[in-house]
């Protein structure tokens, strides 16, 4: 408010001086400062009727010619005003001061005074189209945030549900062959639902937290079977105290787990890499794909929903490879961090 009131003065006072500066050459400092009064409440009127009334009132793109024609009329008037009382009040107070204005000054005053009145009217009219312009684009920009926000919370809502789900099937499976990893295994899905719930609110997190949830998962998923398992998880490369978004490997690493078969097949491996790199941060992830998982119904959700959250969190900052092979599937995505 205070920067658009200095502007105003500002404005202000630029065309008082302008106008004062060209008519103090012809006219006494009395007469020429009234003139420039004169002159400048006219200009004021014209410029604040135009923004405050005319403008909002009837400007729309749909009914332009409609306002411009309210303007020319308005524009004539204002002058037609201010040149009878320059003329004929002016002229007569000036006839102490120095020679009267003469009629065949009339048309002189006329094109100078069309100028300056067309010309604050002109001026009201880009302001309040630059307000509103300015305004829409802050529209557009809130609506696009809120939709980004709905978009974000729907897509996490489809994350935490499909994970509380497998790991109460995990739990299940334990706990019906009477495993000693049962107990264990509440344990951690109960670190890994503290950070689904509460550190997933927040739009980024830092990486530490991302690896602590990868590796409870990754044991978790380890209790199905009594028999090992090749997975290795290597994150000694990266930097823990980058902030990335939450959940965003989850769904792949998730994906690797369900197709490679791991838990069914000794020949199945998952190899899983994160490492930052510059200003980047990059995740690998390979798997194994026995025949019997190539076709799958509904395969390729998860990737599905990493890709709308990487468009949402991190439009043009990255890159996603997918090498899809007979036998072998994976995945090279690469986040710039800022």
């Amino acid at each position: 408010m205070l920067k658009r009131l200095s502007f105003h003065i500002l404005f202000w006072t630029i065309i008082a001086g302008i106008h004062l500066s060209f008519v103090i050459r012809f006219l006494p400092v009395r007469t020429a400062l009234l003139s420039t009064l004169t002159v400048l409440v006219f200009q004021a009127l014209t410029f604040y009727v135009n923004i405050r009334i005319l403008f909002p009132r009837f400007f729309s793109l749909s009914r332009a010619g409609r306002f411009f024609l309210i303007s020319i009329v308005f524009v004539i008037a204002m002058t037609l005003a201010q040149i009878l009382l320059e003329y004929f009040y002016l002229s007569r107070w000036m006839m102490g001061q120095g020679p009267p204005l003469q009629p065949k000054m009339i048309p002189m005053m006329f094109m100078r005074s069309v100028f300056w009145i067309l010309f604050m009217d002109l001026t009201g009219t880009v302001f309040m189209m630059q307000d509103r312009m300015r305004e829409q684009t802050e529209q557009t920009q809130k609506m696009a945030a809120e939709k980004l926000a709905t978009e974000l919370k729907l897509l996490k809502s489809q994350i935490n549900p499909h994970f509380i789900f497998n790991a109460l099937n995990n739990i299940y499976s334990l706990a019906y062959m009477k495993s000693e990893k049962a107990a264990e295994s509440v344990l951690k899905l109960s670190g890994m639902l503290r950070y689904v719930i509460e550190d997933c609110e927040q739009e980024k997190v830092p990486l530490k937290s991302e690896i602590e949830y990868i590796q409870n998962f990754i044991a978790f998923q380890k209790m199905k079977s009594p028999e090992d398992q090749d997975i290795t998880f290597d994150c000694s490369g990266a930097d823990p105290n980058v902030l990335i978004a939450p959940m965003l490997f989850n769904p792949l690493i998730e994906n690797s787990f369900k197709y490679s078969k791991i838990a069914e097949s000794r020949k199945a491996f998952i190899r899983i890499g994160l490492r930052t790199d510059g200003d980047a941060l990059v995740f690998v992830i390979r798997n194994s794909v026995p025949a019997s998982a190539r076709i799958h119904p509904g395969a390729g959700t998860g990737l599905k929903n990493v890709r709308q959250r990487l468009e949402i969190i991190y439009p043009g900052k990255h890159s996603l490879d997918i090498e899809d092979r007979e036998t072998e599937f994976g995945i090279h995505l690469k986040l710039a961090l800022q």
